[in-house]
């Protein structure tokens, strides 16, 4: 099989999260994440979630301004609401038998960028549409995939 191409940014797919438009917060301090980057709060600001995150709040709508200091800058964010759906890479082979199957966020050390993996157990994330988001073929690596965050791993929902 194709390698479909490198890891981008988990973006938007439902037209909702657009016109609910994003949320300015302030930005912990030294964040270097990527546009897309799932966030979390820590004592009033938001930094890029840890390894297999239990709880995700936002997600990134811009990179991380790497502030000397809490607060130092915003952050531009898409709040999480469960049933909004999302565009993210996956990097393993998937097709039309993975929709409906739970995977793994995981971030990439080498771009810094987040997809899908199945073999992170902490499934938060629920795969709706796996063939056909793009023109890559079924089962391409690292395939654009559709879903939703499952509403156990969305802080407040």
């Amino acid at each position: 099989m194709a390698v479909a191409g490198p890891y981008r940014a988990i973006m938007p797919y439902s037209q909702e999260i657009y016109d609910r438009g994003t949320i300015e917060l302030p930005e912990k301090a030294t964040q270097t994440f990527k546009k897309g980057a799932p966030l979390v709060y820590n004592g009033g600001y938001l930094e890029e979630a840890g390894s297999a995150p239990a709880t995700i709040s936002y997600i990134a709508a811009r990179d991380g301004q790497n502030g000397g200091s809490d607060g130092t800058y915003n952050v531009i964010a898409w709040r999480l609401t469960a049933g909004d759906q999302w565009e993210i890479s996956a990097e393993d082979a998937v097709t039309v038998a993975d929709n409906g199957t739970n995977y793994g966020l995981v971030k990439d050390a080498t771009t810094g960028f987040w997809f899908l993996d199945e073999a992170d157990t902490a499934d938060q994330f629920l795969i709706l549409r796996a063939s056909g988001v793009t023109s890559q073929a079924s089962g391409d690596t690292k395939q654009r995939v559709i879903g939703e965050f499952q509403t156990a791993n969305i802080a407040g929902a």
